[in-house]
């Protein structure tokens, strides 16, 4: 029987030479393929009996060749570095994408950018101061002011708008996110049965991990290996994927601060690598940091200006102190754009040491019937020889405009240091709003150029002091301007410093690819070469099989004949 143990021996060489053949095709075919990992017969020989039967004893070399099984080159260890890796990768993406947003928006330097229109609103209120009953550089200054204010407006609204838009993407991030999930647990199950049967399951193996892979991208997941061929994926320490179980994720934006969920208690997902990461960075500490930011410029800038634009106050020096001469002293105040109503404080000798209170409770006196209480502060200071400061400050949210009564000297005297307008009223805001998205010119001087305050009640209608203090906001080391500056400095370091973090982070991704891809990937020149020696061997069993069938034909049909 030795022949036909040999056609056996041919025959085995015969299906593992095939095998071979059609493994190559297989890699050659998805050389191009993403995921794809690449395979490999190994063959093992078919050894004889090792124990003896009673009467002979095995004395061949082997009973031929069989296919052990097919080897799937894939580095377990270096996958679960590639997705610390990506997750990483995936949240510096974002962030660096949005702070690369955040300069476009702003564009600065640049002719038409916040910074160029602030200096231009301060040319205005300079050109005013030069010539202060000049209509026409009034309603400049106010259309400067009105384009700056709609400027701050409308890139408080985009930085508002690229908010929601993170959302939104998050949203629909986590819902791929969730889909895939399950297929990953549909897929760990498959896995499972296929490899508990003895059946190979690299093609599932394959999709398996390319799933893996893009959620540890997207969301941070960590891979752990499991029994059976599973994994299990994390997400801050909670499975997401364990076994055939997948969790879902929800995200809650009902609150400023948005977070994502386990569906099944509600409680948060520790997530702060992937995609999801960097968004959430994004909606909760890189777009409100700017926002906040631009609000206090709108602010600070809102303050400085009405500071001197609406305040009410005078002086009355050490020499003029003495008004008992004087009689009653007027002045008219209108609340909260009510109809106006005369303070009268009878004229006395205020240069004594009580000077300044007996004022006081005299303006406030006066004040309070005008307007009513605690609507107005009145504030008097100095005098026992110094000039005398006086100043009234509306209460909370009030306002209080204010104007000279029926040609009484009392405005000038007392509070003769008022920002008025060419209308001799005082106590308008210039600028109003709460914040960035709200700031605006304010409606007591929108389209009034007669309400721009150039100068004081005291010094006459043309006097230009208060627009000249306005100008000089510009170069004020502590005014809005510079915190402007800064504020662009900061985003530019910012962008900067996170766009070198996510190049040198895509680097080490991309070489942490690279050595697992070197390792998985199909080399079609090494096919060919696998290609050649099992198309040689399958050639060289079929060579085998027909010498033994000649040789048993020669045996069977040729011997004994004569």
């Amino acid at each position: 029987m030795t022949e036909m143990a040999g056609l056996q021996r041919a025959l085995s060489a015969l299906y593992a030479q095939r095998r071979g053949l059609e493994v190559v095709g297989e890699n050659v075919a998805n050389a191009n393929t993403d995921g794809y990992s690449r395979q490999s017969v190994n063959l093992q020989e078919i050894s004889g009996p090792s124990v003896p039967s009673i009467w002979s004893k095995y004395d061949g070399v082997g009973s031929g060749v069989k296919v052990a099984d097919i080897t799937r080159f894939r580095d377990q260890f270096l996958e679960i570095r590639s997705a610390l890796e990506h997750g990483a990768s995936g949240q510096l993406g974002k962030v660096s994408n949005t702070l690369s947003q955040l300069e476009t928006l702003f564009g600065e330097p640049s002719d038409t950018g916040i910074q160029s229109q602030l200096t231009q609103v301060w040319t205005g209120f300079d050109d005013v101061a030069n010539a202060p009953s000049d209509i026409a550089a009034r309603t400049q200054l106010l259309q400067r002011a009105t384009t700056l204010a709609n400027t701050i407006n409308s890139t408080a609204a985009a930085i508002t708008s690229m908010s929601k838009s993170a959302v939104s993407e998050l949203t629909a991030l986590t819902a791929n996110v969730n889909a895939k999930a399950g297929t990953v647990a549909q897929l760990n199950d498959a896995i499972k049965n296929r490899l508990v049967n003895g059946l190979s399951a690299n093609d599932l193996l394959d999709q398996r991990d390319k799933l893996a892979s893009e959620l540890a991208g997207q969301i941070g997941a960590t891979i752990r290996p499991g029994t059976d061929g599973q994994v299990t994926l994390a997400v801050g320490g909670t499975a997401l994927v364990y076994g055939s179980h997948a969790e879902t994720l929800d995200v809650d934006s009902s609150n400023p601060t948005v977070v994502l969920r386990w569906h099944k208690d509600n409680f948060p997902a520790a997530v702060s690598s992937g995609e999801a990461g960097g968004l959430m960075q994004v909606v909760n500490q890189t777009l409100p940091q700017y926002l906040s930011g631009l609000d206090a410029i709108a602010v600070h800038l809102r303050n400085d200006v009405n500071g001197l634009h609406n305040s009410i106050g005078g002086g009355i020096a050490a020499t003029a102190q003495n008004q008992s001469a004087a009689g009653n002293l007027t002045f008219q105040l209108a609340l909260n754009g009510g109809a106006y109503a005369t303070a009268t404080v009878a004229g006395a000798d205020w240069s004594g040491a009580g000077g300044a209170a007996a004022l006081q409770t005299a303006l406030q006196t006066s004040v309070n019937a005008a307007v009513g209480a605690g609507n107005a502060t009145v504030t008097v200071t100095g005098g026992s020889g110094q000039p005398l400061k006086v100043s009234l400050v509306p209460t909370g949210t009030n306002k209080v405009l204010i104007q000279a009564s029926a040609g009484n000297a009392g405005f000038a005297t007392l509070l003769g240091s008022t920002a008025v307008g060419l209308d001799g009223i005082g106590g308008r805001d210039f600028f109003s709003g709460t914040n960035a998205a709200t700031f605006s010119v304010s409606s007591a001087v929108a389209g009034n150029t007669s309400a721009v305050a150039a100068g004081t009640v005291g010094n006459g209608p043309l006097d230009n002091s208060v627009a000249l203090q306005a100008a000089e906001l510009g170069g004020a080391t502590a005014g809005a301007d510079a915190q402007y500056r800064a504020y662009i400095v900061s985003m530019g370091v910012d962008s900067q410093t996170t766009q070198q973090r996510d190049s040198i982070q895509q680097k080490t991704t991309d070489a942490i690819d690279n050595q697992r891809d070197s390792n998985a990937s199909v080399n079609t020149d090494e096919e060919m070469v696998n290609l050649v020696a099992f198309q040689r061997g399958y050639e060289a069993s079929a060579r085998v099989m027909t010498t033994i069938d000649e040789m048993l034909n020669t045996l069977i049909n040729n011997t004994g004949v004569r």
